[in-house]
């Protein structure tokens, strides 16, 4: 810093003089213009706006798309570092009341290049990590890619394009050459929610077997399913109907245990029932409601449920250890010829006859659906655990009652011989807080201009593409990146808040292994405090540290973990950037240099 003060004329002066002389310095003083950094940072401010209500409606992939990671702004930011360097060197030779300015603008500019930095060459991602399994170094980013492998060689080539963000269409496609041939991919449509749907299909295949389809649906739940269901190869089928109940298609209905303890009852809505049992009472008590529209199931422990009476008519419940069902009702009980029977339609006296079957203990109570071909229809059992609750059997056309709620089953098709077709197709749209499977419809071309079917690409999904004569593999999702060491989860604890299930804290205790050295590091990532490597001083200052951080578990499957993983190597300048920022402004208000003067330097024009 030069020490000699000049005045104001003096410096406007030297300034003048020195641009007539120097082209260079023209160059600086109009690089370090005012003018040029109003247009920078209102053009930026602009851009933040529009990103801000780009992420508010759509996602944060948009605005990072089209303005925070876009060629463009990271220009931008690059041309307003140099405007902030010109400004700096528009006040050469600086004096000491000059400090303040010069340091924030250095800030500014650290900042900029650091943030810069991080946004091309770091990265953000996740991995999940179970116990027991062989250490991985791969973590899957948020960045989209396709993967694409040509016909020619064999190989696989990857390259960007986040479909969710740049989202093809027919007049716009995006198209994607495949190395080493003639041909290209084209996407022209994309789908935040894209659906499987299985049909049947006649086939006389060898792989092609007995098969049903079901249309399962409930008014209460607004919901109607189609479940097709094929013998493949002969073998059985177990699927999991939304955490409700299994269904099972087999060659033929396994069979039942026994139930055990028959006891009836019939239960009065103002008497004491009355009971029969062969055997010792289950100790379940049923009670009926005064107008006889609603019966109440209890344990011998006192717990248990209500239900209308109308959802259980012949329809056996699960409840209380035992299996329930009302068989008769009558709303105006009397006695008539040694016969039950009622006077009237009006709930004067209700009564009702109830079957209770005592269940023996069983591992899994959940309910099933098991089904087996029979002729051109089915036949069928409903259980809960290994006790049969109801049976019979349907032909295509015919529905009945699952027991589940008010869901019912209906027979749509029962084929001898079908292959189970999955059909990949757009969805409905989503709500705003809903989130789909997303992906983009693309078809194979050659130069020739034999053009293949259009096929719905899925995100983790690999889809195989032709145009009649060549066949081309493509897969779309996230991008795993390998990193430079593994990582293996050793434990996983969730402790609780004392006298409740509410977690206090999540500890992952992580080995992290050097694959060159065979050197082992432990670290343990706690809530607001992630485990990092290589986690020495020099690279949590640099920013060349991995950092680790709970992102998600499964409370069924402690065994598992999911890790927020962040590497930011331009951490150091931003944290300099910003540490420089507050200094020089603090120096700028605060400091009262030896010249007598304090007001802060504004601009090139207003040095003095």
């Amino acid at each position: 810093m030069s020490a000699t003060v000049a005045s104001a004329p003096a410096r406007k002066q030297i300034i003048s003089e020195r641009q007539k002389r120097s082209a260079v310095w023209r160059i600086i003083h109009l690089l370090g213009s005012l003018q040029l950094a109003l247009i920078l940072l209102a053009t930026i401010a602009i851009a933040c706006a529009i990103a801000t209500f780009a992420e508010s409606n759509f996602n944060t992939k948009i605005a990072q798309t089209y303005i925070y990671k876009a060629p463009w702004f990271q220009i931008w930011l690059a041309v307003l570092c140099v405007n902030l360097f010109a400004v700096t060197l528009t006040r050469w030779p600086w004096q000491k009341r000059h400090i303040g300015f010069v340091v924030t603008h250095y800030g500014i500019i650290t900042l900029l290049i650091g943030a810069m930095i991080g946004m091309q060459t770091g990265f953000e991602g996740n991995v999940t990590l179970r116990k027991d399994t062989p250490p991985v170094n791969r973590i899957t980013t948020s960045r989209s890619i396709i993967q694409l492998q040509s016909p020619a060689d064999s190989a696989l080539y990857l390259m960007r394009f986040d479909a969710e963000a740049t989202r093809p269409s027919a007049r716009r496609p995006r198209s994607f050459p495949v190395p080493g041939t003639d041909l290209k991919v084209v996407a022209d449509d994309f789908s935040p929610n894209l659906i499987r749907e299985q049909r049947l299909v006649a086939s006389e295949s060898p792989n092609a077997g007995q098969s049903v389809l079901l249309k399962l649906s409930s008014s209460m739940a607004g919901q109607s399913v189609d479940v097709p269901l094929s013998l493949d190869r002969g073998q059985a089928v177990d699927r999991d109907f939304f955490g409700l109940a299994r269904i099972s298609f087999r060659h033929a209905l396994s069979q039942p245990s026994p139930a055990v303890a028959h006891e009836t009852q019939m239960v009065f809505a103002h008497y004491a029932p009355i009971s029969q049992s062969q055997e010792a009472p289950s100790g379940v008590t049923v009670r009926l409601s005064e107008d006889g529209s609603k019966v109440t199931i209890i344990s011998p422990e006192g717990t248990g449920a209500t239900y209308l009476r109308s959802e259980i008519m012949n329809q056996p419940v699960a409840e209380a250890g035992a299996l329930v069902s009302v068989e008769n009702y009558w709303p105006d009980f009397v006695m008539n010829n040694g016969q039950p029977t009622s006077k009237s339609d009006s709930p004067n006296n209700p009564a009702a006859l109830v079957r209770i079957s005592k269940l023996a203990e069983t591992r899994d109570a959940k309910p099933a659906l098991e089904l087996a071909a029979a002729g051109d229809g089915i036949v069928y059992q409903l259980r809960r655990g290994e006790h049969v609750i109801a049976s019979g059997s349907a032909k295509p056309g015919h529905s009945f009652a699952l027991g589940w709620a008010d869901w019912q089953a209906e027979v749509i098709q029962s084929l001898p011989n079908a292959e189970l077709v999955t059909e990949v197709k757009a969805g409905p749209p989503l709500q705003r807080s809903e989130q789909g499977l997303p992906g983009f419809r693309a078809h194979l071309e050659s130069s020739s201009g034999d053009r293949g079917a259009d096929r719905w690409i899925e995100s983790g999904q690999i889809t195989a593409l032709t145009d009649g004569n060549h066949v081309v593999r493509i897969g779309y999702g996230l991008e795993a990146k390998s990193v430079p060491f593994s990582l293996r989860l050793v434990n996983f604890e969730v402790p609780r808040d004392e006298g409740t299930d509410t977690p206090s804290n999540f500890l992952a205790t992580i080995e992290f292994r050097d694959p060159t050295t065979g050197a082992t590091r432990i670290g343990v990532a706690r809530m607001n405090h992630p485990a990092s490597y290589p986690g020495t001083l020099l690279a949590s200052l640099t920013g060349i540290n991995y950092k680790f951080s709970q992102a998600e578990w499964n409370p069924r499957d402690l065994g598992e973990t999911t890790l927020q993983v962040l590497y930011d190597p331009g951490w150091l300048l931003k944290w300099i950037g910003s540490l420089a920022i507050c200094v020089g402004i603090a120096i700028m208000f605060y400091w009262r240099p030896g010249d007598g003067r304090s007001r802060p330097d504004t601009g090139p024009e207003g040095v003095s």
